[in-house]
Parts: C-alpha cells; structure tokens; sequence
C-alpha cells in the first residue's frame, strides 16, 4: 500500500527553526563567557606590574558585570515570554539585551586590553 502514494503530491514541510532555543542558547553562551571574563580580568589586574589604576578598574568591571546581567536577564526574558505567552514591552525584551550584552562586554574586553598593554609600557 505505500508504494502506492504518488510522491509528486507529498508536500515537503520545511524544518521549523526555533528563534527562542537559539536565542536562550546565545544568551546561556555569553553569560558563561562574560563570567569567565569577569574571572580573567580580575586575575590578571592583580599580577604585580600590570595592575591598572582602581577606577579604570571598576568601569571594565562594570561592562563586563553588564554584559553578563543583560545575559543572564535575557534568558529569564525569553523563560518568561514563553512560559506566559505575554509578548514583552518594547524595552527590556530579549532583543533589547541580544543588542546590549555583547556591546558591553566588547567595550570591556577592549578597554581591559588596553589598560593592560599601556601598564606593559611603562
């Protein structure tokens, strides 16, 4: 009997891709990421000699902390729209924090190199 059914008329069904799965998974991936920055810099900036000074400290701590908040807060986003089917507001939605999280462990990560390699120069 299955060698009956005429292929030509079988409709093919694309595969369904998932936006939020790929989503939370992004976000899993850069919160991990930003905490093991986090660990790094800190690590790193109490090595005798290439220590920064303390302020420029804090903003590098700052935008990477962000980046692993904004992380951290987009998969409690993508739980909650799911689990609720509520769409959330136009701010602090997981796009909002897609944009967000990588901006500030970026700008980080960049400033951190850069304090670093000035404190080898001297």
């Amino acid at each position: 009997m299955s060698d009956d059914i005429d292929e030509a008329k079988v409709a093919v069904v694309p595969p369904v891709h998932d936006g939020a799965a790929y989503l939370y998974d992004y976000f899993k991936h850069l919160t991990s990421l930003s905490i093991l920055t986090l660990g790094g810099v800190l690590a790193i900036s109490q090595q005798e000699g290439a220590a920064p000074a303390a302020t420029k400290m804090y903003a590098v701590v700052g935008f990477v902390g962000l980046a692993a908040v904004s992380a951290f807060s987009g998969t409690g986003a993508i739980v909650r729209q799911q689990s609720t089917g509520k769409m959330p507001g136009k701010w602090f939605n997981p796009n909002f924090y897609r944009i967000v999280s990588p901006i500030a462990l970026s700008l980080g990560v960049g400033m951190f190199l850069a304090l670093y390699l000035e404190g080898l120069g001297k």
